[in-house]
């Protein structure tokens, strides 16, 4: 007995279990540009700061270069000196023919002055092998603008994958880009040859040559499909789509809803004939007005999709939650703003129910997420739940002769351990 109360005593016969250490996968300060790369930064994103909700299949499409956004952009060298560079979607894209000659055409020697006044030119893509043609640039004589003149004479005789062009000015002075605007920047345009609005590939849809779009095309002309497999959305259903630029996805969506509404602040002509538009400020005044009055009740999807993935407003995720949203879709491409959007929408009673990563821009290091809310109905997030109405609107109380108990809503208090 004695000696095994010795031996039970010490450690030295015994061999220690060695704890096996979790890897954690770190993120990676740069986002990769292949597919893989970006799959294994996002998983180590949401693994490192604990995201609820698990990670849907990402939505990838294959995108030709000739369905991309391209453009001529005026870079300032030492002493003074400009050159013209070609610009693609991605590194290695292969420019199309038709860009190829244009780029040519305007190095000749007849265009020197035009030349010169460039401060970028865009070629925007229709998804189907043609394009719009915006040209930014700054008239200083009457050479350039002459020469302006000859090069569109030119793309109207010599290329036909051209549909129009139209010179592009902005105050303050800078580059555009609309795949990335710049807040407050003003947008005007001066007619050229053709329409200012392109046709989105084969659909019945249209955007203006300066509106915002993603520069790959055929990802983008797919998402209204890929969203309403994630809605699933009935015929009384309602759809909003803020930051819309072309508002698009409201287009393409509202045969799938009873109504469908776009709203964005850039001051851009579109050209619409489903959806309804509104020019405005995203935030909490512009929601409350939305959904004042009779005619906005019903259950409601809105599609986030702020600038660059900027964050919302203080006051926009209370309003939504005050008007009881059904379906909350936010798309962002900053995951450390996405990070802090998660948490305030659960302080309001929405739970993440799904992730979908969106690779909109392939070849590049970039990507988008979209986070799909709905409301904790059940009260798992710690509260007592967001009631279910099926209306934005406060109904007027009931007599208790008319109550039914199936309407009623029970609370119950969680037992402490």
């Amino acid at each position: 007995m004695q000696n095994r109360r010795l031996k039970n005593r010490g450690t030295w016969d015994k061999k220690l279990h060695e704890k096996k250490e979790v890897e954690v996968p770190q993120i990676l300060k740069e986002i990769p540009v292949d597919l893989d790369g970006k799959k294994a930064y996002l998983s180590a994103w949401a693994k490192e700061k604990r995201i609820p909700g698990k990670i849907q299949g990402w939505y990838s499409v294959p995108c030709d270069a000739e369905n991309c956004d391209w453009r001529i952009l005026s870079e300032h060298m030492a002493k003074g000196y400009r050159i013209l560079s070609l610009e693609g979607p991605y590194k290695g894209a292969k420019p199309p023919k038709s860009i190829l000659e244009i780029d040519a055409q305007i190095r000749k020697e007849h265009l020197t002055k035009f030349r010169g006044s460039i401060l970028q030119i865009w070629f925007r893509s229709t998804g189907d092998g043609r394009f719009g043609i915006a040209v930014q640039n700054i008239l200083h004589s009457a050479e350039a603008a002459h020469g302006l003149k000859t090069f569109m004479d030119y793309l109207q005789h010599n290329q036909p994958e051209i549909l129009c062009c139209h010179q592009l000015q902005t105050r303050p002075i800078q580059t555009f880009n609309p795949a990335h605007p710049v807040p407050g920047i003003s947008v005007n345009m001066k007619q050229g040859f053709g329409s200012e609005f392109l046709p989105i590939a084969s659909t019945p849809f249209k955007y203006s040559v300066i509106d915002w779009t993603p520069q790959a095309k055929s990802p983008w002309i797919g998402l209204p499909q890929k969203l309403k497999e994630i809605i699933h959305p009935s015929k009384d259903d309602k759809f909003l789509e803020c930051h819309s630029g072309p508002a698009y996805l409201a287009e393409a969506l509202a045969p799938y809803f009873a109504e469908s509404y776009a709203m964005d602040s850039r001051n851009i002509k579109k050209s619409l004939s489903k959806a309804k538009f509104y020019n405005a400020e995203f935030g909490a005044e512009f929601l409350q007005k939305f959904f004042r009055g009779k005619s906005k009740e019903g259950k409601w999807t809105i599609f986030l999709n702020p600038p660059d993935g900027a964050p919302l407003p203080g006051s926009a995720i209370q309003a939504i939650a005050d008007c009881r949203v059904e379906r909350i879709l936010l798309c962002s491409s900053n995951l450390n703003v996405a990070e802090q959007e998660i948490r305030r929408f659960r302080r309001q009673g929405y739970m993440l129910r799904k992730i979908i990563p969106l690779d909109l821009e392939p070849g590049t290091p970039h990507f988008d997420v979209l986070f799909f809310f709905v409301p904790d109905r059940a009260g798992l997030l710690g509260h007592s739940g967001i009631p279910i109405k099926s209306s934005v609107q406060k109904q007027p109380p009931r007599y208790k002769d008319e109550e039914n108990t199936a309407d009623t809503i029970h609370f119950t208090e969680k037992r402490r351990r």
